[in-house]
């Protein structure tokens, strides 16, 4: 694996006293008090299109562009999202008409077995042999000073990197959320000439004891977290990779 991204700082919550996860649990109890969190409660990262795609991270300031996001994947589940209307069809931002949060089942119209779906057959888009109902990885990131992950969606274009880079992991016993990586956006382009950003996944290294203790705590708290958040996408995600090939 890879280990040129060596400037990388672990994120301040893995490298912080027992009691960062005591400071989290407070300000949601402080900050959220309804208990009811939705999937755009979270921060969003998300990926410009052009010819130099970059992430689009949200700030207390506005938003920011990077290059590379740098941090630990404390959580990972793989989903589906369905919108009736194409990109460029619909008027505003809406919620998917069908989505599933663990790619298995989905909520909506026409729901049910995703696995039965005719939406989730290669072929079902409307333009080329991609799926109606795109598959989805959200990624929980741990990075910089946040004590609460952001969520970067990845779109069915960059799931074969991901799910290889998954499996390297696997090969090294190393679980996904006790490895500090980098991810960076290769520039592509689908057949109808519409450029976007592919994700790149790099390991740099393997946390240590220490941090690879809190990271467990972190992704229990995101598996309690996810487990409350329905899945849901911007619009925009569905331009990335309209043009799906089978993997």
């Amino acid at each position: 694996m890879s280990t040129e991204l060596v400037h990388i700082e672990t994120p301040r919550a893995l490298a912080a006293l027992d009691g960062s996860l005591d400071s989290i649990h407070e300000a949601i109890a402080t900050n959220i008090s309804g208990g009811g969190i939705s999937d755009f409660d979270l921060p969003r990262v998300k990926i410009s299109g052009g010819t130099s795609p970059r992430w689009i991270v949200p700030t207390l300031e506005g938003e920011e562009t990077l290059a590379r996001l740098d941090g630990v994947i404390v959580y990972s589940r793989d989903t589906r999202v369905y919108y009736k209307l194409a990109f460029g069809k619909s008027s505003g931002k809406q919620p998917p008409d069908c989505s599933s949060s663990d790619g298995i089942t989905g909520q909506g119209k026409p729901g049910g077995d995703c696995s039965r779906c005719p939406l989730a057959e290669y072929g079902s888009a409307e333009e080329g042999s991609g799926q109606a109902c795109k598959q989805v990885k959200q990624l929980f990131i741990l990075r910089g000073d946040l004590l609460l992950p952001e969520v970067v969606s990845l779109p069915p274009t960059s799931l074969k990197g991901a799910r290889q880079f998954f499996l390297k992991l696997t090969t090294q016993g190393i679980p996904y959320y006790q490895a500090l990586v980098g991810i960076e956006l290769e520039k592509a382009q689908n057949a109808a000439g519409i450029q976007y950003g592919k994700a790149h996944l790099k390991f740099v290294r393997k946390l240590t004891p220490d941090e690879a203790a809190r990271a467990q705590q972190y992704h229990q708290l995101c598996r309690t977290l996810a487990e409350r958040v329905p899945t849901g996408l911007d619009p925009e995600v569905r331009d990335q990779g309209a043009e799906q090939a089978p993997f």
